[in-house]
Protein backbone atom coordinates (compact mmCIF):
# COMPACT_ATOMS: atom_id res chain seq x y z
CA UNK A 1 0.00 0.00 0.00
CA UNK A 2 2.94 2.18 -0.13
CA UNK A 3 3.60 4.17 -3.19
CA UNK A 4 5.86 2.46 -5.96
CA UNK A 5 5.69 4.70 -8.96
CA UNK A 6 9.15 6.08 -7.79
CA UNK A 7 10.94 2.57 -6.68
CA UNK A 8 9.52 1.35 -10.37
CA UNK A 9 10.83 4.25 -12.01
CA UNK A 10 14.63 4.25 -10.12
CA UNK A 11 14.90 0.52 -10.49
CA UNK A 12 14.87 0.47 -14.24
CA UNK A 13 17.14 3.74 -13.91
CA UNK A 14 19.99 1.52 -12.18
CA UNK A 15 18.97 -1.98 -14.00
CA UNK A 16 19.02 -0.48 -17.59
CA UNK A 17 21.62 2.23 -17.26
CA UNK A 18 25.25 0.36 -16.84
CA UNK A 19 24.47 -1.79 -20.01
CA UNK A 20 22.63 0.31 -22.15
CA UNK A 21 23.77 4.01 -21.76
CA UNK A 22 23.95 4.63 -25.74
CA UNK A 23 20.11 3.95 -25.65
CA UNK A 24 20.38 7.56 -23.53
CA UNK A 25 21.89 9.71 -26.05
CA UNK A 26 19.29 11.55 -27.32
CA UNK A 27 19.10 15.66 -27.99
CA UNK A 28 15.99 15.82 -25.85
CA UNK A 29 15.77 16.91 -22.28
CA UNK A 30 16.01 13.22 -20.65
CA UNK A 31 14.29 14.03 -17.58
CA UNK A 32 11.68 15.16 -19.91
CA UNK A 33 11.09 12.90 -22.82
CA UNK A 34 8.85 13.76 -25.60
CA UNK A 35 8.66 10.34 -26.95
CA UNK A 36 10.58 7.46 -25.74
CA UNK A 37 11.74 4.32 -27.49
CA UNK A 38 9.57 1.45 -26.83
CA UNK A 39 13.58 -0.40 -26.01
CA UNK A 40 12.98 1.63 -22.74
CA UNK A 41 9.73 1.77 -22.46
CA UNK A 42 9.43 -2.07 -22.24
CA UNK A 43 11.69 -2.71 -18.88
CA UNK A 44 9.49 0.14 -17.38
CA UNK A 45 6.70 -1.43 -18.12
CA UNK A 46 7.89 -4.52 -16.42
CA UNK A 47 9.03 -3.13 -13.58
CA UNK A 48 6.02 -1.48 -12.88
CA UNK A 49 4.01 -4.71 -13.26
CA UNK A 50 6.19 -6.69 -11.04
CA UNK A 51 6.34 -3.78 -8.42
CA UNK A 52 2.38 -3.75 -7.76
CA UNK A 53 2.17 -7.77 -7.99
CA UNK A 54 4.98 -8.37 -5.82
CA UNK A 55 4.45 -6.04 -3.15
CA UNK A 56 1.28 -4.79 -2.83
CA UNK A 57 -0.56 -8.30 -4.15
CA UNK A 58 2.37 -10.20 -2.51
CA UNK A 59 1.82 -8.81 0.69
CA UNK A 60 -1.89 -9.64 0.51
CA UNK A 61 -1.83 -13.06 -1.13
CA UNK A 62 0.62 -14.38 1.68
CA UNK A 63 -1.92 -13.34 4.37
CA UNK A 64 -4.82 -14.66 2.85
CA UNK A 65 -3.22 -17.65 2.35
CA UNK A 66 -2.14 -18.18 5.67
CA UNK A 67 1.24 -18.32 4.78
CA UNK A 68 2.17 -15.56 7.20
CA UNK A 69 -0.20 -13.20 9.50
CA UNK A 70 0.24 -9.47 11.13
CA UNK A 71 3.14 -9.27 13.61
CA UNK A 72 1.01 -9.00 17.15
CA UNK A 73 3.61 -5.94 18.27
CA UNK A 74 2.62 -4.07 14.77
CA UNK A 75 -0.44 -2.81 12.81
CA UNK A 76 0.45 -2.24 9.02
CA UNK A 77 -1.65 -5.21 7.98
CA UNK A 78 -4.25 -5.38 10.50
CA UNK A 79 -7.16 -4.21 8.02
CA UNK A 80 -6.05 -6.41 5.37
CA UNK A 81 -5.84 -9.85 8.15
CA UNK A 82 -8.80 -8.91 9.31
CA UNK A 83 -10.78 -8.37 6.42
CA UNK A 84 -11.35 -4.84 6.98
CA UNK A 85 -10.42 -3.35 3.34
CA UNK A 86 -12.04 -0.52 2.61
CA UNK A 87 -12.75 1.33 -1.04
CA UNK A 88 -9.38 3.41 -0.32
CA UNK A 89 -6.81 0.25 0.28
CA UNK A 90 -5.49 -0.43 -3.06
CA UNK A 91 -6.14 3.10 -5.13
CA UNK A 92 -1.97 3.12 -5.46
CA UNK A 93 -1.71 -0.77 -6.67
CA UNK A 94 -4.90 0.22 -9.05
CA UNK A 95 -3.41 3.52 -9.95
CA UNK A 96 0.09 2.30 -10.84
CA UNK A 97 -0.74 -0.56 -13.11
CA UNK A 98 -3.38 1.69 -14.98
CA UNK A 99 -1.43 4.64 -15.42
CA UNK A 100 1.92 2.87 -15.40
CA UNK A 101 2.49 -0.52 -16.40
CA UNK A 102 -0.62 -1.34 -18.08
CA UNK A 103 -0.09 2.09 -20.07
CA UNK A 104 3.50 2.20 -20.94
CA UNK A 105 2.54 -1.30 -22.49
CA UNK A 106 -0.10 -0.07 -25.19
CA UNK A 107 2.70 2.94 -25.56
CA UNK A 108 5.01 -0.18 -26.69
CA UNK A 109 2.38 -2.02 -28.50
CA UNK A 110 1.87 0.85 -30.53
CA UNK A 111 5.18 1.89 -31.56
CA UNK A 112 6.28 -2.21 -32.10
CA UNK A 113 3.61 -2.19 -34.63
CA UNK A 114 4.70 0.67 -36.71
CA UNK A 115 8.14 -1.13 -36.57
CA UNK A 116 6.97 -4.94 -37.50
CA UNK A 117 8.83 -5.59 -35.01
CA UNK A 118 6.68 -8.70 -33.55
CA UNK A 119 9.49 -10.07 -31.16
CA UNK A 120 8.54 -6.84 -29.33
CA UNK A 121 4.62 -6.82 -29.95
CA UNK A 122 4.28 -10.36 -28.23
CA UNK A 123 6.56 -9.40 -25.05
CA UNK A 124 3.66 -6.21 -24.70
CA UNK A 125 0.89 -8.37 -25.40
CA UNK A 126 1.86 -11.14 -22.63
CA UNK A 127 2.94 -8.41 -19.78
CA UNK A 128 -0.08 -7.06 -20.59
CA UNK A 129 -2.49 -9.72 -20.58
CA UNK A 130 -0.11 -10.60 -17.10
CA UNK A 131 -1.65 -7.66 -16.04
CA UNK A 132 -4.77 -7.42 -16.73
CA UNK A 133 -5.50 -10.79 -15.76
CA UNK A 134 -3.90 -9.78 -11.89
CA UNK A 135 -6.44 -7.41 -11.68
CA UNK A 136 -9.44 -9.30 -12.97
CA UNK A 137 -8.19 -12.16 -10.38
CA UNK A 138 -8.80 -9.53 -7.51
CA UNK A 139 -11.41 -7.18 -8.75
CA UNK A 140 -13.20 -9.42 -10.86
CA UNK A 141 -14.89 -6.64 -13.16
CA UNK A 142 -12.09 -4.06 -14.93
CA UNK A 143 -11.92 -1.47 -17.63
CA UNK A 144 -10.68 -3.62 -20.57
CA UNK A 145 -11.73 -2.76 -24.41
CA UNK A 146 -12.14 0.63 -23.61
CA UNK A 147 -9.42 1.59 -20.91
CA UNK A 148 -6.16 3.20 -21.85
CA UNK A 149 -8.29 5.34 -24.37
CA UNK A 150 -8.25 8.78 -21.87
CA UNK A 151 -8.25 11.41 -24.57
CA UNK A 152 -11.53 9.79 -26.32
CA UNK A 153 -12.69 7.78 -23.53
CA UNK A 154 -12.01 9.21 -19.96
CA UNK A 155 -14.68 7.16 -18.67
CA UNK A 156 -14.47 3.40 -19.70
CA UNK A 157 -16.97 0.98 -18.93
CA UNK A 158 -16.15 -2.03 -16.92
CA UNK A 159 -16.34 -5.38 -18.91
CA UNK A 160 -17.34 -8.35 -17.20
CA UNK A 161 -15.09 -10.90 -15.68
CA UNK A 162 -15.73 -13.51 -18.51
CA UNK A 163 -15.65 -11.10 -21.14
CA UNK A 164 -12.40 -9.57 -19.52
CA UNK A 165 -11.08 -13.24 -20.02
CA UNK A 166 -12.30 -13.78 -23.27
CA UNK A 167 -10.89 -10.88 -24.45
CA UNK A 168 -7.50 -11.45 -22.91
CA UNK A 169 -7.38 -15.15 -24.23
CA UNK A 170 -7.82 -13.31 -27.75
CA UNK A 171 -5.27 -11.17 -27.62
CA UNK A 172 -3.00 -13.67 -26.53
CA UNK A 173 -4.04 -16.05 -29.53
CA UNK A 174 -3.83 -12.99 -32.17
CA UNK A 175 0.11 -12.55 -30.55
CA UNK A 176 1.33 -16.41 -30.57
CA UNK A 177 0.23 -15.97 -34.63
CA UNK A 178 2.35 -12.97 -35.18
CA UNK A 179 4.72 -13.51 -38.09
CA UNK A 180 8.33 -13.55 -36.32
CA UNK A 181 10.31 -14.18 -39.82
CA UNK A 182 9.49 -11.52 -41.07
CA UNK A 183 13.25 -9.47 -40.59
CA UNK A 184 11.85 -7.13 -38.33
CA UNK A 185 12.13 -8.79 -35.34
CA UNK A 186 14.85 -8.62 -33.19
CA UNK A 187 16.29 -9.22 -29.98
CA UNK A 188 15.63 -6.82 -27.54
CA UNK A 189 17.86 -6.50 -25.23
CA UNK A 190 16.68 -4.65 -22.55
CA UNK A 191 13.57 -7.28 -21.72
CA UNK A 192 14.65 -8.06 -18.04
CA UNK A 193 12.87 -11.14 -18.46
CA UNK A 194 14.47 -13.00 -21.20
CA UNK A 195 16.90 -10.29 -22.43
CA UNK A 196 20.10 -12.11 -22.47
CA UNK A 197 19.03 -14.79 -25.11
CA UNK A 198 18.87 -14.56 -28.94
CA UNK A 199 16.31 -13.14 -31.31
CA UNK A 200 14.85 -16.52 -31.77
CA UNK A 201 15.74 -17.95 -28.07
CA UNK A 202 13.81 -14.61 -26.78
CA UNK A 203 10.89 -15.03 -28.86
CA UNK A 204 10.67 -18.71 -27.96
CA UNK A 205 10.84 -18.00 -24.35
CA UNK A 206 8.01 -14.95 -24.67
CA UNK A 207 5.74 -17.42 -26.72
CA UNK A 208 6.07 -20.35 -24.05
CA UNK A 209 5.20 -17.30 -21.53
CA UNK A 210 1.73 -16.47 -23.06
CA UNK A 211 0.79 -20.34 -23.76
CA UNK A 212 1.35 -20.82 -19.66
CA UNK A 213 -0.82 -17.21 -19.07
CA UNK A 214 -3.86 -18.91 -21.24
CA UNK A 215 -3.26 -22.31 -19.59
CA UNK A 216 -3.37 -20.37 -16.45
CA UNK A 217 -6.05 -18.91 -17.21
CA UNK A 218 -8.10 -21.91 -18.86
CA UNK A 219 -7.56 -23.57 -14.95
CA UNK A 220 -9.18 -20.62 -13.12
CA UNK A 221 -11.97 -21.38 -14.91
CA UNK A 222 -12.77 -24.97 -14.07
CA UNK A 223 -14.78 -24.46 -11.07
CA UNK A 224 -16.95 -21.78 -13.36
CA UNK A 225 -19.81 -22.37 -15.96
CA UNK A 226 -17.34 -22.17 -18.35
CA UNK A 227 -15.46 -25.61 -16.87
CA UNK A 228 -16.42 -27.65 -19.99
CA UNK A 229 -14.96 -25.62 -22.49
CA UNK A 230 -11.86 -24.55 -20.31
CA UNK A 231 -11.38 -28.27 -20.07
CA UNK A 232 -11.17 -29.08 -23.64
CA UNK A 233 -8.77 -25.73 -24.10
CA UNK A 234 -6.57 -27.06 -21.84
CA UNK A 235 -7.19 -30.76 -23.92
CA UNK A 236 -6.65 -29.19 -27.17
CA UNK A 237 -3.22 -27.17 -26.30
CA UNK A 238 -1.64 -30.66 -24.52
CA UNK A 239 -2.86 -32.98 -27.45
CA UNK A 240 -0.96 -30.23 -29.51
CA UNK A 241 2.50 -30.59 -27.79
CA UNK A 242 2.02 -26.65 -27.16
CA UNK A 243 4.96 -25.52 -25.30
CA UNK A 244 5.54 -23.91 -21.85
CA UNK A 245 7.76 -22.49 -19.69
CA UNK A 246 10.72 -24.44 -18.74
CA UNK A 247 12.59 -22.00 -16.52
CA UNK A 248 11.39 -19.17 -14.19
CA UNK A 249 10.28 -15.96 -16.13
CA UNK A 250 12.01 -13.49 -13.30
CA UNK A 251 13.11 -10.76 -12.58
CA UNK A 252 16.77 -11.17 -10.96
CA UNK A 253 18.75 -7.87 -11.60
CA UNK A 254 17.69 -6.54 -7.74
CA UNK A 255 20.06 -5.07 -5.43
CA UNK A 256 20.44 -4.19 -1.59
CA UNK A 257 20.01 -0.18 -2.42
CA UNK A 258 17.21 2.06 -1.61
CA UNK A 259 14.84 1.73 -4.54
CA UNK A 260 16.57 -0.95 -6.31
CA UNK A 261 15.68 -3.95 -4.09
CA UNK A 262 12.97 -6.69 -4.78
CA UNK A 263 9.43 -4.84 -4.82
CA UNK A 264 8.16 -7.21 -1.12
CA UNK A 265 11.23 -6.41 0.59
CA UNK A 266 11.15 -2.69 -0.41
CA UNK A 267 7.31 -2.47 0.64
CA UNK A 268 7.31 -4.55 3.87
CA UNK A 269 10.86 -4.08 4.90
CA UNK A 270 13.00 -1.31 3.75
CA UNK A 271 10.14 2.10 3.90
CA UNK A 272 8.34 0.40 7.19
CA UNK A 273 12.15 0.67 8.46
CA UNK A 274 11.10 -2.73 10.02
CA UNK A 275 11.67 -6.38 9.34
CA UNK A 276 8.98 -7.92 11.08
CA UNK A 277 5.39 -6.90 10.51
CA UNK A 278 4.94 -10.54 8.84
CA UNK A 279 4.87 -13.55 11.16
CA UNK A 280 4.51 -17.00 11.00
CA UNK A 281 1.10 -18.30 10.44
CA UNK A 282 0.40 -20.88 12.86
CA UNK A 283 -1.66 -22.63 10.16
CA UNK A 284 1.17 -22.81 7.98
CA UNK A 285 3.23 -24.49 10.78
CA UNK A 286 1.10 -26.91 11.53
CA UNK A 287 1.17 -28.05 7.95
CA UNK A 288 5.29 -28.24 7.81
CA UNK A 289 5.78 -30.05 11.05
CA UNK A 290 3.09 -32.36 10.99
CA UNK A 291 4.91 -33.90 7.54
CA UNK A 292 8.55 -33.32 8.98
CA UNK A 293 9.36 -30.17 6.70
CA UNK A 294 11.26 -28.51 9.31
CA UNK A 295 13.78 -28.04 6.15
CA UNK A 296 11.18 -25.14 4.14
CA UNK A 297 10.27 -24.06 7.54
CA UNK A 298 13.12 -23.01 8.23
CA UNK A 299 14.12 -21.49 4.87
CA UNK A 300 10.70 -19.07 4.75
CA UNK A 301 10.67 -18.21 8.14
CA UNK A 302 13.41 -16.49 10.99
CA UNK A 303 12.83 -18.61 13.99
CA UNK A 304 11.66 -16.53 17.09
CA UNK A 305 13.82 -17.04 20.44
CA UNK A 306 12.38 -20.30 21.27
CA UNK A 307 12.69 -21.84 18.04
CA UNK A 308 10.04 -21.54 15.24
CA UNK A 309 6.76 -20.20 16.61
CA UNK A 310 3.43 -19.34 14.91
CA UNK A 311 0.66 -16.41 15.95
CA UNK A 312 -2.86 -17.85 15.21
CA UNK A 313 -4.18 -16.15 11.93
CA UNK A 314 -5.08 -12.44 12.44
CA UNK A 315 -4.65 -12.86 16.08
CA UNK A 316 -2.86 -9.53 16.06
CA UNK A 317 -4.14 -8.42 19.22
CA UNK A 318 -2.26 -11.24 21.20
CA UNK A 319 -0.64 -9.89 24.27
CA UNK A 320 2.82 -8.84 23.82
CA UNK A 321 3.53 -10.02 27.56
CA UNK A 322 2.53 -13.78 27.11
CA UNK A 323 3.81 -14.00 23.67
CA UNK A 324 7.04 -11.95 23.84
CA UNK A 325 7.72 -9.90 20.91
CA UNK A 326 10.47 -11.84 19.62
CA UNK A 327 8.84 -15.43 20.11
CA UNK A 328 6.63 -15.54 17.01
CA UNK A 329 9.02 -16.25 13.67
CA UNK A 330 9.47 -13.76 11.02
CA UNK A 331 9.35 -14.09 7.59
CA UNK A 332 12.28 -14.30 5.70
CA UNK A 333 12.71 -12.09 2.55
CA UNK A 334 16.06 -10.64 1.30
CA UNK A 335 16.54 -7.42 -1.24
CA UNK A 336 17.72 -9.35 -3.92
CA UNK A 337 15.51 -12.30 -3.94
CA UNK A 338 14.06 -13.02 -7.80
CA UNK A 339 10.50 -11.92 -7.93
CA UNK A 340 8.82 -14.36 -10.42
CA UNK A 341 5.84 -13.66 -13.07
CA UNK A 342 6.08 -17.47 -13.11
CA UNK A 343 8.56 -20.11 -11.13
CA UNK A 344 9.39 -22.79 -12.65
CA UNK A 345 7.82 -25.41 -9.78
CA UNK A 346 4.07 -22.86 -10.46
CA UNK A 347 4.27 -24.30 -14.32
CA UNK A 348 4.86 -27.70 -13.18
CA UNK A 349 2.00 -27.45 -10.85
CA UNK A 350 -0.56 -26.16 -13.18
CA UNK A 351 1.23 -28.81 -15.68
CA UNK A 352 -0.04 -31.50 -13.53
CA UNK A 353 -3.42 -30.19 -12.76
CA UNK A 354 -4.12 -29.92 -16.36
CA UNK A 355 -3.26 -33.66 -17.04
CA UNK A 356 -4.95 -34.77 -14.22
CA UNK A 357 -8.21 -32.95 -15.53
CA UNK A 358 -7.21 -34.36 -18.85
CA UNK A 359 -7.22 -37.72 -17.79
CA UNK A 360 -3.58 -38.66 -18.38
CA UNK A 361 -2.59 -40.27 -14.39
CA UNK A 362 0.46 -41.28 -15.81
CA UNK A 363 1.89 -37.56 -16.82
CA UNK A 364 -0.59 -35.72 -13.90
CA UNK A 365 1.85 -37.45 -11.51
CA UNK A 366 5.23 -37.05 -13.44
CA UNK A 367 4.52 -33.14 -13.20
CA UNK A 368 3.55 -33.33 -9.83
CA UNK A 369 6.67 -34.86 -8.82
CA UNK A 370 8.93 -32.10 -10.96
CA UNK A 371 6.73 -29.27 -9.57
CA UNK A 372 7.54 -30.75 -5.91
CA UNK A 373 11.09 -30.87 -6.46
CA UNK A 374 11.34 -28.02 -8.02
CA UNK A 375 9.93 -26.02 -5.14
CA UNK A 376 12.41 -27.03 -2.74
CA UNK A 377 15.28 -25.80 -5.53
CA UNK A 378 13.60 -22.99 -5.71
CA UNK A 379 14.47 -21.72 -2.19
CA UNK A 380 18.00 -23.96 -2.44
CA UNK A 381 16.83 -26.20 -0.29
CA UNK A 382 18.04 -29.49 -0.38
CA UNK A 383 15.66 -32.59 -1.17
CA UNK A 384 14.54 -35.59 0.03
CA UNK A 385 13.51 -37.74 -2.60
CA UNK A 386 12.00 -40.02 -0.29
CA UNK A 387 9.25 -37.59 0.66
CA UNK A 388 7.40 -38.12 -2.97
CA UNK A 389 8.53 -41.83 -3.23
CA UNK A 390 5.99 -44.69 -2.48
CA UNK A 391 4.69 -43.88 1.21
CA UNK A 392 6.71 -40.80 1.33
CA UNK A 393 4.72 -38.04 3.63
CA UNK A 394 4.24 -36.14 -0.27
CA UNK A 395 3.57 -39.17 -2.15
CA UNK A 396 0.83 -38.55 -5.50
CA UNK A 397 -1.82 -40.82 -4.40
CA UNK A 398 -1.95 -42.63 -8.04
CA UNK A 399 -4.48 -45.15 -6.14
CA UNK A 400 -6.85 -42.28 -5.16
CA UNK A 401 -9.66 -40.73 -6.61
CA UNK A 402 -8.95 -37.30 -9.04
CA UNK A 403 -10.72 -35.45 -6.25
CA UNK A 404 -7.67 -36.54 -3.81
CA UNK A 405 -5.21 -36.25 -6.17
CA UNK A 406 -6.19 -32.45 -7.40
CA UNK A 407 -6.24 -32.12 -3.54
CA UNK A 408 -2.59 -33.49 -3.34
CA UNK A 409 -1.45 -31.31 -5.95
CA UNK A 410 -3.51 -28.04 -4.75
CA UNK A 411 -1.91 -28.09 -1.14
CA UNK A 412 1.72 -28.93 -2.38
CA UNK A 413 1.44 -25.92 -4.53
CA UNK A 414 -0.02 -23.39 -1.58
CA UNK A 415 3.42 -24.70 0.44
CA UNK A 416 5.12 -24.15 -2.57
CA UNK A 417 3.99 -20.45 -3.76
CA UNK A 418 5.70 -18.55 0.00
CA UNK A 419 5.75 -14.76 -1.52
CA UNK A 420 3.38 -15.93 -4.36
CA UNK A 421 0.89 -16.17 -2.23
CA UNK A 422 -1.94 -14.82 -4.49
CA UNK A 423 -1.65 -17.37 -6.52
CA UNK A 424 -2.49 -20.07 -4.05
CA UNK A 425 -5.15 -17.72 -2.09
CA UNK A 426 -7.38 -18.39 -5.68
CA UNK A 427 -6.45 -22.34 -6.28
CA UNK A 428 -7.88 -22.53 -2.81
CA UNK A 429 -10.75 -20.05 -3.96
CA UNK A 430 -11.91 -22.35 -6.86
CA UNK A 431 -10.77 -25.57 -5.44
CA UNK A 432 -11.69 -25.33 -1.98
CA UNK A 433 -7.81 -26.71 -1.34
CA UNK A 434 -7.27 -26.54 1.38
CA UNK A 435 -9.59 -27.14 3.16
CA UNK A 436 -11.27 -24.75 5.73
CA UNK A 437 -11.49 -25.29 9.23
CA UNK A 438 -14.24 -25.45 11.09
CA UNK A 439 -12.67 -25.15 14.64
CA UNK A 440 -9.51 -22.75 15.43
CA UNK A 441 -6.20 -23.77 15.09
CA UNK A 442 -5.84 -24.52 19.48
CA UNK A 443 -9.01 -26.93 19.14
CA UNK A 444 -7.76 -30.39 19.73
CA UNK A 445 -9.47 -31.50 16.69
CA UNK A 446 -8.24 -29.01 14.16
CA UNK A 447 -6.63 -30.70 11.27
CA UNK A 448 -2.84 -29.39 10.24
CA UNK A 449 -2.61 -26.91 7.31
CA UNK A 450 -6.56 -26.34 7.39
CA UNK A 451 -7.15 -22.36 7.08
CA UNK A 452 -8.80 -21.15 10.36
CA UNK A 453 -10.64 -18.00 10.14
CA UNK A 454 -8.89 -14.77 11.33
CA UNK A 455 -9.08 -14.45 14.79
CA UNK A 456 -10.08 -10.44 14.29
CA UNK A 457 -12.17 -11.56 11.39
CA UNK A 458 -14.98 -8.86 11.01
CA UNK A 459 -16.88 -10.97 8.10
CA UNK A 460 -18.69 -12.85 10.88
CA UNK A 461 -16.94 -16.42 9.73
CA UNK A 462 -16.96 -16.00 6.08
CA UNK A 463 -13.35 -15.83 4.24
CA UNK A 464 -12.24 -12.85 1.67
CA UNK A 465 -12.43 -13.55 -1.71
CA UNK A 466 -11.69 -9.82 -3.34
CA UNK A 467 -10.13 -6.26 -3.40
CA UNK A 468 -12.76 -3.87 -3.17
CA UNK A 469 -13.69 -1.22 -6.08
CA UNK A 470 -11.45 1.55 -5.32
CA UNK A 471 -12.10 5.19 -4.43
CA UNK A 472 -9.60 6.10 -7.47
CA UNK A 473 -11.84 4.58 -9.60
CA UNK A 474 -14.98 5.52 -8.31
CA UNK A 475 -13.98 9.24 -7.72
CA UNK A 476 -13.39 9.93 -11.56
CA UNK A 477 -14.98 6.85 -13.03
CA UNK A 478 -18.80 6.92 -12.87
CA UNK A 479 -19.22 3.86 -14.43
CA UNK A 480 -17.25 1.93 -11.89
CA UNK A 481 -19.61 -0.64 -10.42
CA UNK A 482 -21.60 -0.28 -7.01
CA UNK A 483 -19.42 -1.37 -4.75
CA UNK A 484 -18.57 -5.07 -3.80
CA UNK A 485 -18.32 -6.52 -0.24
CA UNK A 486 -14.49 -8.09 0.54
CA UNK A 487 -16.77 -11.64 0.66
CA UNK A 488 -18.06 -11.77 -2.32
CA UNK A 489 -16.84 -14.12 -5.04
CA UNK A 490 -14.97 -13.35 -8.29
CA UNK A 491 -16.82 -15.03 -11.07
CA UNK A 492 -14.89 -18.11 -11.67
CA UNK A 493 -14.70 -19.18 -8.03
CA UNK A 494 -16.28 -21.99 -6.40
Amino acid sequence: MKSILKHSLLILAVLSLGSCEKWLDVNSDPNNPSDVAPEFVLPAAQVSVAGVVGGDFAIIGGLWSQHWTQSHVASQYRIIDSYQLVAATYNIAWTELYAGGLNDFEDVKTKATALENNNLLLQAVAMQCYGYQMLADWFDKIPLTEALQASNIPNPKYDDGPAVYAELLKRLDAALALDFNNGKSTRISSDLVFGTLSAAGQIDAWKRFANTLKLKMYLRQTASSNSEQAIAAIKAMLDSDTEFLTTNAALTQFKDEPNRSNPLFENNVRQLNVSSNLRLSKTFQSYLEAHDDLARLNAYFTPGTNGQYGLAQGNYDESSTVVLPAVPSVAKMTAVDPFFYFSLDEVYFLLAEAYLRTGDAAMAKSFYDKAVTAAYAKFAIPFDGTKIATGGVYAYPSTGTQEQQLEAIITQKWVAMFRQGYESFWDQARTGYPRNSPVPVTDESYVPGEWTYPVKGVTSGVFAKRILYTAASRDVNPNTPPAAEVTDKIWWMK
